[in-house]
C-alpha cells in the first residue's frame, strides 16, 4: 500500500505542477507609466513585473549586471527591451502575463553568435576577481540556480554537487566529515569568514547553514592558504543575502516533504519568512527558518537509523531553527558599515539505537534511546567596514565572533567501531549517563583585505594584500562537563600579498605568498576512565590518567601562481600552483591518550606536531560556445606530512601522500527551452604508511569513498513556463582495500518549478525508482554498510510581496 502511494503522490505531484495556463491572470501590453530605478538588473525586472503584474521565469544567472532607469510611459514589451538591450538576455511571452527571460545571441561586427554574458567577480580569494581571470575549474552558483535545484532538497551540499565535480556524494547525516573534495578536506566560508574548527574538528558545517540565506556559492577547487588553515582540497565561499534600498521584498517559502514508504511517519514541514530592502543609506537583509522532521526510509522499505554515523545523528527526528540578518549603513560612496549574524537551534530526538550488526545497519526496535538528544546550538556575528581610499585601495575591515556548541549523540557500546565509554569519576566499571561528548568552541579576530591598483607600474596590475589574526578556546567535554580530551588555545597570525596583471590581452597572471604562525597552548587535564560491556558485564578498561599540556609554535608559508590563456573569445586554458595547509586534529589524540596501552605518551611534548602542507598541480580548460560549453582540468596533490589521526595506533599519522584526478563539465542547448549537460570526476591517491618514502598503499576509503562520479542532466521547459529538471548519478564502487569494499550507486532524481498565482509552486522527487543502494561515504567513514535514502517527494510554494 506504502508503494502505492508513493507513486500516486509522485503522480499528484506532477498534474499539480502542470497547472492549465488557461487560469493565468491577464497582463495588459497598452502603455502605462513604468517608473525602474538604475541599479542591478534583477531588481528592475522585479520591479517592472510588479507594475505590470507579469511572472517572470529567469533562465540563466543575471547576478552583476546593471540596468539603466526607465521613467515613461510605456508597453510591457517595450520596457524589457529597454531594461535587457545590451544584456546578453532577450524575452519571450509564453502566456499573457508569463515571461521567460533567457540569454540570446547577437551578431557584433567580430563573431556571429556571440554571447555576452555579465562578468562573474570572486571574493573567495581575498580579492575582487574576475572569474574569467581565473582556472576555468572555478565555479559560481548563482541565486538562480539555487533557488532552481533547491526544489527536491534544502540541502547545499545537493546543490554543490549538483553544479561541480570533484564534491563527494555526502553521507545523508549532519557530519561533514566525508564532504571531500579531490580526496581532501574542505574550508568552508560564509562571507569569507571561517566556519571550521581544525583543533577538533566539529563536523557540522554545511548542514548547519540556512540555504534560505544564501544569495551565492563560489567554489575554488585545490589547496589554496588565502584564508588560513583547512583548504587542502577545496575552499567554498557561502555568500549571504543583502538587501539593495530601492527594492523592498517580503518573502514566503514553504515546502513540505516525505518518504513514499510512510507519508504519514516522514511528514517534514518547512517554512521560511525572509525579507530585504532598506532605505536612505541604511540595507537590510533577514531570515527565519523553521522545520520539523519525521522518520527517514531507505530503498528497502526500511526506516532508516537516526544515528547510523555513532553519535554523529541525522535529520530525521528532528526540530531547526535558523535566524539571520544582515543591515548596512553607507556613510559616503565607497564606504559602508555592516553587521550580520546567524543563530543555529537544532535538536535531534533519537527513538532508538542503531542495530551495527546488520547489513545494513538497521533501526533496533529493542533498544530504545534514553540518553540526552543531539544538540547545535551555534551563533555567528560578523562586524565590518568596506572601504575605498583611492590610490591605497578598495577592500574590507571584518571582526568575527564564532560561538558554537555541538552536542552528540550517544553511542552504543561496540567491540569493533565504538569499545570504550567513558565511565564514573567515581567507579571506572560504570558507565557516565551524561557521558556524551560536547565540543564546545569560541573563534574571533580580524582580517583586512585591500586591492591596490598599481597602474602606474603595469597597466592593470593591482596588488592585494592584508593580515589575519585570529584566537580560538576549544573545549572538548561530556555533556555533565568533564574534560575528555585537553583544552586548548591557539593564536594564529597572517600576512599576505597577491599580484594580479593582465600580460596583452590574452594572458591573465596572478601570483602570491602568505606566511601564518600558530601559537598552540595544550592545557593539562586528567583524561576519563572507560569502560566496556563484556556479556553484558561493565567491566573498567582503562584507569584515569594525568595528561601534561605543553606549547608549541607551527608556521607555513605558502605560494601561489596561475596564467590563464584566452587563445580566442571562447577558449580559456589555465596552468596553476597553489598551496594549502591544515594543522592535526590534536583533539583526537588528547582524548584517546593511552587508549592503546602505556607506551603510548600521555605528554603533548613527546608529540611532533607539524602542519601539513598540501601542493596542487592544475592544467583546467575552458570553451564557451554558442550552444555548447565545457570546463575540462587535471590536477595532482601532493604532501610529504600528513594530518591525519591513526586510531589503531592512537597516535597522529603524518605521511607522504599523492592524489590524482581529472574533472570535465558539459552543456549543450537542443533548444532554445532544452539544453543537457553532464559532470563527471575521477581521483585516486595512495600513501607513505611506513614512512620509508614510498607510496606503498592506497588511501582509506573514509578519503576516496568512491574513484569515479558521473551526473547526467537534461533541463527543459515543457508546457509553457513549466521548468523540469531530470538527472541521474552514478558513484563507482571502491575496491582498492581489502575487506573494505565500497559498492557503486545509481540514483535518479526530477525537479520542477512553475509559476503560480503569482509565486512560484515546485516539486521534487528524491530516488524516483527508490532504488535500494548503499551510501558510499557513510559505509567508507565507519567500514559498515549504511543505506542510502529512498524515494521522497517534495512539494513547495514561494511568494514574493
Amino acid at each position: 500500500m506504502s508503494r502505492l502511494l508513493g507513486s500516486t503522490a509522485l503522480f499528484a505531484t506532477l498534474m499539480i505542477a502542470s497547472v492549465s495556463q488557461g487560469l493565468a491572470q491577464t497582463a495588459s501590453d497598452t502603455a502605462q507609466p513604468v517608473t525602474v530605478a538604475a541599479g542591478d538588473l534583477r531588481a528592475a525586472l522585479d520591479q517592472l513585473a510588479d507594475q505590470f503584474g507579469l511572472q517572470l521565469v529567469v533562465q540563466g544567472d543575471l547576478s552583476g549586471i546593471e540596468s539603466g532607469a526607465l521613467i515613461a510611459d510605456m508597453s510591457a514589451r517595450e520596457a524589457l527591451q529597454n531594461l535587457l538591450s545590451g544584456s546578453g538576455y532577450g524575452f519571450e511571452f509564453v502566456s499573457d502575463d508569463s515571461v521567460i527571460i533567457k540569454p540570446v545571441t547577437t551578431t557584433t561586427g567580430d563573431a556571429q553568435g556571440q554571447v555576452i554574458l555579465p562578468e562573474v567577480v570572486v571574493t573567495a580569494t581575498r580579492s575582487r576577481r574576475s572569474i574569467a581571470t581565473m582556472s576555468p575549474s572555478v565555479v559560481v552558483i548563482g541565486p538562480d540556480q539555487i533557488e532552481a535545484q533547491s526544489a527536491k532538497s534544502s540541502d547545499i551540499t545537493n546543490v554543490i554537487r549538483n553544479n561541480v565535480p570533484g564534491f563527494m556524494f555526502d553521507d545523508q547525516s549532519l557530519i561533514s566529515s566525508t564532504e571531500t573534495f579531490r580526496g581532501r578536506d574542505v574550508q568552508v566560508l560564509v562571507d569569507g569568514i571561517a566556519r571550521n574548527t581544525p583543533l577538533r574538528n566539529s563536523s557540522r558545517i554545511l548542514s548547519m547553514i540556512d540555504i534560505q540565506q544564501v544569495e551565492s556559492i563560489e567554489v575554488i577547487p585545490g589547496s589554496n592558504a588565502m584564508n588560513g588553515d583547512g583548504a587542502t582540497g577545496a575552499t567554498i565561499n557561502i555568500i549571504t543575502k543583502t538587501g539593495e534600498v530601492g527594492k523592498n521584498i517580503f518573502v514566503v517559502d514553504a515546502h513540505a516533504k516525505s518518504y513514499t514508504e510512510d507519508i504519514g511517519e516522514s511528514f517534514s514541514p518547512s517554512l521560511t519568512l525572509s525579507g530585504s530592502g532598506g532605505f536612505g543609506a541604511v540595507d537590510l537583509a533577514a531570515s527565519i527558518t523553521g522545520s520539523n522532521t519525521g522518520n527517514a526510509y531507505d530503498g528497502y522499505g526500511n526506516q532508516v537509523p537516526s544515528d547510523a554515523m555513532l553519535g554523529q545523528g541525522g535529520f530525521d527526528n528532528a526540530e531547526d531553527l535558523n535566524v539571520f540578518g544582515k543591515a548596512g549603513v553607507t556613510l559616503a560612496e565607497g564606504h559602508r558599515l555592516f553587521l550580520s549574524s546567524e543563530v543555529v537551534r537544532f535538536r535531534q530526538d533519537i527513538e532508538y539505537y542503531a542495530d551495527l550488526s546488520t547489513d545494513p545497519v538497521s533501526v533496533n526496535y529493542d533498544s530504545p534511546y534514553l540518553a540526552q538528544p543531539l544538540e547545535d546550538e551555534s551563533q555567528y556575528f560578523t562586524a565590518g567596514y568596506e572601504f575605498d581610499f583611492g590610490k591605497i585601495g578598495i577592500g574590507d575591515l571584518k571582526l568575527f565572533y564564532n560561538d558554537s556548541y555541538k552536542q552528540a549523540a550517544r553511542a552504543e557500546y561496540s567491540a569493533t567501531h565504538n569499545p570504550g565509554l567513558v565511565s564514573l569519576a567515581s567507579n571506572g566499571a560504570i558507565e557516565d549517563p551524561l557521558g556524551q561528548s560536547v565540543i564546545d568552541t569560541v573563534k574571533y579576530g580580524v582580517k583586512l583585505s585591500t586591492d591596490t591598483n598599481l597602474d602606474a607600474a603595469y597597466e592593470g596590475l593591482t596588488l592585494t594584500w592584508g593580515g589575519d589574526l585570529t584566537f580560538d578556546d576549544v573545549k572538548y567535554e561530556t555533556v555533565s562537563g568533564r574534560d575528555i580530551g585537553a583544552p586548548m588555545e591557539q593564536e594564529g597570525h597572517a600576512i599576505f600579498a597577491q599580484l594580479s596583471a593582465p600580460v596583452t590581452k590574452y594572458v591573465d597572471l596572478s601570483g602570491g605568498v602568505r606566511y601564518e604562525e600558530y601559537d598552540l597552548t595544550v592545557k593539562d587535564f586528567t583524561r576519563p576512565s572507560y569502560m566496556r560491556y563484556n556479556g553484558g558485564t561493565p567491566q573498567q578498561i582503562l584507569l584515569a590518567a594525568a595528561f601534561t599540556g605543553g606549547e608549541t609554535t607551527y608556521d607555513a608559508v605558502t605560494y601561489n601562481a596561475s596564467a590563464v590563456v584566452h587563445w580566442t573569445d571562447r577558449i580559456d586554458t589555465s596552468f596553476s600552483y597553489s598551496e594549502g595547509f591544515s594543522v592535526p586534529d590534536v583533539g583526537a589524540y588528547t582524548r584517546r591518550a593511552g587508549l592503546s596501552g602505556t607506551s603510548i605518551p600521555l605528554n603533548f611534548n613527546d608529540i611532533d606536531v607539524e602542519a601539513s602542507k598540501v601542493k596542487t598541480y592544475e592544467v583546467a580548460a575552458r570553451y564557451d560556445g554558442t550552444d555548447f560549453r565545457s570546463t575540462g582540468a587535471i590536477y595532482m596533490s601532493t604532501n610529504e606530512r600528513g594530518d591525519n589521526y591513526d586510531s589503531s595506533k592512537n597516535k597522529l599519522s603524518q605521511e607522504k601522500e599523492r592524489i590524482i584526478g581529472a574533472e570535465l563539465t558539459g552543456e549543450y542547448d537542443i533548444s532554445d527551452d532544452t539544453y543537457v549537460g553532464a559532470l563527471a570526476s575521477y581521483v585516486e591517491g595512495r600513501y607513505d604508511t611506513n614512512e620509508d618514502g614510498d607510496l606503498d598503499s592506497w588511501l582509506p576509503n573514509n578519503r576516496i569513498p568512491s574513484p569515479f562520479r558521473f551526473t547526467g542532466y537534461v533541463d527543459s521547459y515543457v508546457w509553457g513556463d513549466l521548468n523540469m529538471r531530470f538527472d541521474g548519478t552514478y558513484t563507482a564502487g571502491r575496491y582498492k582495500i581489502e575487506d573494505a569494499k565500497v559498492k557503486p550507486s545509481l540514483v535518479f532524481n526530477l525537479s520542477g518549478n512553475y509559476p503560480l498565482l503569482g509565486g512560484t509552486a515546485r516539486f521534487g522527487v528524491e530516488n524516483i525508482l527508490d532504488t535500494s543502494y548503499e551510501n558510499p561515504a557513510a559505509t567508507a567513514l565507519r567500514g559498515y554498510s549504511v543505506a542510502g535514502h529512498g524515494r521522497t517527494v517534495l512539494i513547495g510554494y514561494r511568494r514574493e510581496f
